[in-house]
Parts: C-alpha cells; structure tokens; sequence
C-alpha cells in the first residue's frame, strides 16, 4: 500500500474511532485540553483543545512548543513540570503576589466518565523550590468542585479535589537526545587525542556487553543489560529508513567518563556497526521506534521534533507507524514539529499554531488549521489544493458556504489567518509571493481594497526599493518588510515586484467593507421569533457586528462568541438561498482563482 493510501486509512480509522469515544472508554484518560492561567511567556489563561488523538504544535522557533509539551508532561499522576523549568539565577520565576504559576486541565475519570479539571500549581516547598502541588479547585479560574455525592474513588484529600490523570508519559527531545558517543566525543572536555583512545578503551566493553547480552559494573561505571529490539521493530526500522536490519540492540550506560547515554549496535546484511557510524536520523528512528512500541495503552507521548535528521520519505512513514501505534494502543500523541511532511493530509482539528501576538508580545494560539497555511508562521508554505485565505471566521464560512452551494467545496481549504488582515500582508503574502506554482489566494474584506497596480506598468526608472516602497504602501496601507539573504538591492526589487505580481493576481475582495454587511438582512430580523422590542434594540445598534451579539443574546439567550457564529450561520442559510449582487461577485471572484 502507498504511504498516501496508508495515511488516508489510518486516519479514517482514528477519525471514526475517536468520534465515537464520547465517554473515553476507548481512548481513556485522554486530556481534552489544557489551560494556562499563568505560566511562561503565555496568554494569560490560555486553553489548547486537544480534538484528535494526535496534536501538531505549529510555531516559530522560540513561540512556546517545547513549553506546552512540558506543562503536558507534568499534567499526570508523579510527573512534574519542574523537570524542565526551574528557577535559576539567570532565569528566575517570577510569581504575582495572589496568582501562581499553575496549570489546569481536563479529563473524564475513570469510573463515572464526568468531566473534571485539576489544578496544579507552583509552590516553594522545604528542599524543593520548584514543586508543583495539585490543589483544590479554584473559583477564581471559574472552576467546579467535586459534587457531594461524588463517587470517592474520585476525588481525594477531604473529597474537596479531583484525583490527577494516572497514565505513563512518554516524552522525548529529538534536538538534544544524543546518544553516549555523540556527547561525549562532540561536548567531552578532553582533548581529541585522549577522547579517542578512552572511546577504543570502553568500545571493548560495550563489544562484550552487546555479544553476552549481560550488564556490566566497573567501580562506579555500569552498562545495563542490552535491550534487543524485536523481529516487528525491525521491519518497522527498515521500512522508514530503507535498510533490511537484522539485528539492532540498545545499551543505557556511563561508559565515557560517566556520561550517561545509550549506544545502539546495528547489523544489516553483511555489516555491523555502532551509533558512532550511523547517521543521527538513524539512531533517532530506532530509539523512538523503540519506545513508541513498548508504550503502554493509553499512554501520553510528548515527542519535539521527530523530524530531527530524517528525509521527507521517511518522515512519512515514521508518521504513519505512529498513526497506527495509537490507534492500536489508544495512545494521546502530542507532537512538536516544523515538518509539512510529518502533517500531510492531517484534519485541521489535528493542527494547532502558536504565535506571538503582535500587541501583547504573548503566546496565542490558533485552532483548527490546514496543513496548507500551517507553516506560514515559520516562513514557508506548503499544500496540496487551492487555498483561499480570509481575515475572520465569517468570512470563512460566508466562502465555505457558497462553495458548498455550487459543489465545489473540495477544490478550495478555507481558513482564517489568527492576527488578521495586517498579518496577511506580511506574513502570508510575502512567502506566498515567491511560490512559483501560485495556488493561495488572499479574499480580504471590502475596506481593504486599494485598487489594483499593473507591475507591467511600472516603469524601470520606477523599480527601486524607495519608489516601490511607496507603491506598496499605497495598496496595503502599511509597510511591508522584506527580508533579504544578502545587502543586494536587487534582491529586494524583485521580492517587491514579486509581491505586487502576487497581489494583481490573487488578491482579492469581498463585496462589502466587512462579512456582516453581507448577510445581514432586516426582513430576515423581521421574520425571527423575536418580540418587536427586541427588533427594535437590535435595529437601533449602528455597529454591525455589535448587532449580531444583540441577535444572539435575545434569539438564543447568549451572546458568547459560540453563540454571535450560530447568528451568523441562522442569516447565511437565509443570504445563501437568495440570487444577490453580492453572491455573484463572490462566485466571479471564486472563478478566477479556479482558472488561475
């Protein structure tokens, strides 16, 4: 079977599995999502959904990925997240005077299958800066206590506290998780010379350790007893890495000086050898091929970075071995990456991005992203279909529905970019507008439409980086900045030429100046179940997007962003049905992107 064709199968397989899992009696102890009251660079009470069985972490470097799977790590039963962030001189905690640093997740338990958050949160303990308690529901973070009648296999302390998820973690850190030859011939301080022959001295040992299959103990040195993977591993190994492995056996010792690590010894057909000669990817493959099958069921995996070293073909396939453990051992995966190859063809409930948020310099998050404008955030794009991108939510489902209408829903992704238009200029379009095989299209809102510049009008006395500057600014009604490898001008002309191309040819706009003046409609306010009192309420809010709260709030009794979408989603079905001008100018909009 085709990758492609394997991937498709195991992820309608997880997709229908998970669907019907309600309660977790499948996939128990799964985390459903995770608050971030107050912890790192954060928003303040920040929540990531966790909707599929495995998570992509999307980010720059530096925007917090490594910092979420490590809050994860400590969510369970004896873990703590001190294990990676503790305070130091150089990189104190600091602590608010009345909210600490915590945590808060949910999970359904064990035995009544109810909903529950836990709260877990820094305190300086005797011996122990750095402890993480778990504590009693906290009213400030509008959490609930445990009922009176709860069940008490539950609940623990006085019955005030949900007991914390039990389940093994399984985290791993493919950036820094180097082997014991790796760090010590790469980072060991002696010289070269000595190095070497302490490696040849201890090599003898490791060769006896591998071939007895028998631990080692030497003063205060040890070599555990090698671990020696199984027939199943290895045609896994071979099929990501290409290689017909015989054999493959793994040693966790402190051989070299006391630095404690692993050796791995390969044979394959005709040849043995160690760590020392194979490549990192290799030995990163074996490791987590390892680990990944000897998980328990329902375990939590935390892996940052598996791409680390590895061809695109192998990505793929290292990917689907982990689509099926977890279908297999009903396992939670959470992984950090920055792979387009690791998220191909994934359900955008899988995806989640986090960003620096331009005004508060915090980590915010984006939801249920395609794999194709995953990656804009990291300065690169990948895709398999036509993408249109548009600045809000309304917008996406005014688009997504006129699709629909006309059966051409699977020709377009649609998706919202967090951070708005401002961030489309010079985010999206920049990395948009060097693609040579153009297929993502910008639908702004009305108010942004500037016009339109021929690039074949502009004059070569015109195509310097000031005038074009100028004329950037003119249509985007800002300035964009171009980053450039080099200090040659000429590199910059050509990404602005390249961006105003871009912009002639696939930007475009929607009919109105915002999405709401396009479906609202009086008579179908008219028509509502509402009192005219309320009719007349909504009618006198002069703000559009303000009236549609007040719609929510009166037709449906809240007016929650939750509920300003079903308003929104109750006037499109009545807009949709309706031959507009403003429906037609969206379908010849939707046609040249088709024929582009």
């Amino acid at each position: 079977m085709r990758v492609e064709d394997e991937r498709k199968k195991l992820l309608s397989e997880l997709t229908t599995m998970f669907a019907k899992d309600v309660d977790r009696k499948v996939f128990q102890r799964f985390i459903e999502y995770i608050r971030l009251p107050l912890f790192k660079n954060f928003e303040e009470n920040i929540k990531i959904d966790f909707s599929f069985p495995v998570t992509f972490i999307v980010g720059q470097n530096g925007s917090g990925k490594s910092s979420l799977l490590h809050a994860l790590y400590g969510c369970p039963r004896r873990n703590s997240t001190s294990r990676f962030w503790y305070n130091t001189a150089l990189d104190p905690i600091k602590e608010l005077k009345d909210n600490r640093n915590c945590l808060i997740y949910a999970f359904k338990t064990e035995f009544t299958k109810t909903q529950v958050e836990v709260w877990k949160t820094r305190i300086k303990r005797e011996g122990d800066p750095d402890y993480w308690e778990p504590a009693r529901p906290q009213k400030t973070y509008e959490m609930e206590s445990p009922p009176s009648d709860v069940d008490i296999r539950e609940v623990s302390g006085k019955g005030d506290r949900w007991n914390l998820v039990q389940r093994k973690v399984y985290y791993m850190d493919f950036r820094y998780s180097l082997s014991a030859y790796d760090q010590y011939f790469y980072f060991g301080s002696k010289s070269l010379k000595d190095k070497k022959r302490i490696i040849r001295k201890r090599a003898q040992k490791l060769k006896a350790v591998f071939d007895s299959n028998r631990g080692y103990h030497y003063y205060t040195m040890k070599a555990q007893k090698p671990i020696v993977l199984s027939t199943e591993e290895l045609e896994v190994i071979s099929h990501i890495l290409g290689k017909a492995y015989v054999e493959a056996k793994i040693i966790e010792h402190d051989l070299y000086e006391h630095t404690k690590g692993f050796s791995v010894r390969y044979k394959t057909k005709g040849l043995n050898y160690s760590e020392a000669f194979a490549g990192s990817g290799e030995t990163a493959v074996v490791k987590l091929v390892h680990e990944v099958a000897q998980a328990e069921d329902y375990g939590l995996v935390l892996l940052d970075e598996p791409e680390t070293s590895l061809h695109p073909g192998a990505q793929k396939k290292l990917m689907n071995f982990i689509l099926q453990q977890t279908k297999l051992k009903k396992l939670q995966v959470v992984i950090a990456t920055h792979s387009p190859d690791l998220i191909e063809g994934m359900p955008k409930e899988a995806i989640k991005i986090l960003y620096e948020d331009e005004v508060t310099k915090k980590v915010a998050a984006a939801h249920n992203v395609y794999p194709s404008s995953a990656f804009i955030h990291v300065g690169r794009s990948y895709q398999s279909k036509k993408m249109i991108v548009v600045e809000d939510v309304l917008a996406q489902k005014i688009v997504k529905r006129v699709l629909k209408q006309h059966g051409e829903q699977d020709l377009f992704d649609v998706s919202f970019f967090p951070g708005g238009e401002s961030r489309i200029k010079q985010e999206s379009m920049v990395v948009y507008a060097k693609e040579e095989d153009i297929k993502h299209f910008i639908l702004f809102d009305g108010d942004q439409d500037k016009g339109k510049l021929d690039p074949t009008s502009i004059t070569d006395g015109d195509k310097n980086e000031s005038t074009l500057k100028d004329k950037i600014k003119a249509l985007m009604g800002q300035d964009i900045t171009f980053s450039v490898d080099s200090n040659s001008g000429n590199q910059k002309v050509n990404l602005m030429m390249q961006y105003i191309q871009y912009h002639f040819a696939n930007v475009f706009f929607l009919p109105k100046q915002i999405p709401e003046e396009i479906i609202w409609s009086d008579e179908v306010l008219n028509k509502a179940d509402l009192s005219e009192r309320y009719k007349g309420v909504i009618k006198q809010e002069r703000d559009l997007k303000k009236r549609f709260n007040l719609f929510a709030k009166h037709m449906f009794g809240e007016d929650s962003n939750e509920y300003q979408i079903v308003a929104y989603e109750y006037f499109l079905e009545k807009w949709i049905q309706k031959d507009s001008e403003e429906l037609r100018l969206i379908l010849a909009s939707l046609e040249k992107m088709k024929s582009a």
